[in-house]
């Protein structure tokens, strides 16, 4: 009789050995597929320790973490901040350390019921989701820079900058300025040439013999008077 409530309908014993079970469910969702192997391993250890009846009191300590894995007790550490932040595990006792006692942080798997207040599983880890990080790709900064040509202080667009544009303040250029030209103050007839700006002396205009003098500059000094 007893044997028969210990099987169930295909003869195996309803009283298995005990094991850690992982669903596949749990094993898509992105909080799993996040975490590293080591961080996985820890969260194995952590269900190994569940016997149906203590979750919320399931004793784990740092120093258990690194032991078991072969790892410093601050990569522990920062492993179970992550099993945290994912939502698999939650501290319900904070571990303590005193000459006359010692004892290590106790913990609540999300998965599961928990024993201590009788909640139902809460199971934040089926919600969770990666931050999206919004990056804008600034492009090649890289290539040849071109300097303008313009006038001194003009302010000229060139290409191959992080936003498309870069401004650069042209340096004096006068030989393509579009507002320098070379003037003269030489009159016809006269021997000398007043230099141009640029510091070379201008040459000497060729004048046309077809050129008509104007009357008042044919008169002479005392001819002006006389009029």
């Amino acid at each position: 009789m007893s044997r028969r409530n210990s099987t169930d309908r295909t003869g195996r014993s309803k009283k298995a050995a005990r094991h850690v079970r992982l669903y596949h469910w749990m094993m898509d969702k992105p909080a799993w597929k996040s975490l590293k192997a080591s961080q996985r391993a820890i969260l194995v250890e952590m269900y190994a320790r569940y016997d149906g009846s203590n979750n919320g009191r399931i004793p784990y300590s740092v120093r258990d973490a690194a032991v078991a894995l072969r790892i410093s007790k601050g990569t522990a550490s920062r492993e179970l901040i992550v099993l945290q932040d994912r939502g698999f595990i939650v501290p319900m006792m904070k571990g303590a350390f005193s000459l006359k006692r010692r004892h290590a942080t106790e913990w609540r798997l999300t998965e599961f019921n928990c024993d201590v207040t009788g909640g139902l599983p809460t199971k934040e880890f089926a919600d969770w989701q990666p931050k999206i990080q919004n990056t804008v790709s600034l492009g090649s900064t890289t290539g040849t820079v071109l300097k303008p040509i313009g006038t001194s202080g003009e302010t000229v667009a060139c290409k191959h900058s992080p936003d498309g544009t870069s401004r650069e303040t042209a340096a004096p250029n006068f030989a393509n300025s579009r507002f320098h030209q070379k003037y003269t103050n030489k009159l016809p007839g006269s021997a000398a040439s007043v230099p141009s700006v640029s510091g070379q002396a201008t040459p000497e205009p060729e004048i046309s013999p077809d050129l008509e003098i104007p009357k008042f500059l044919q008169r002479g000094p005392f001819d002006l008077a006389t009029d």
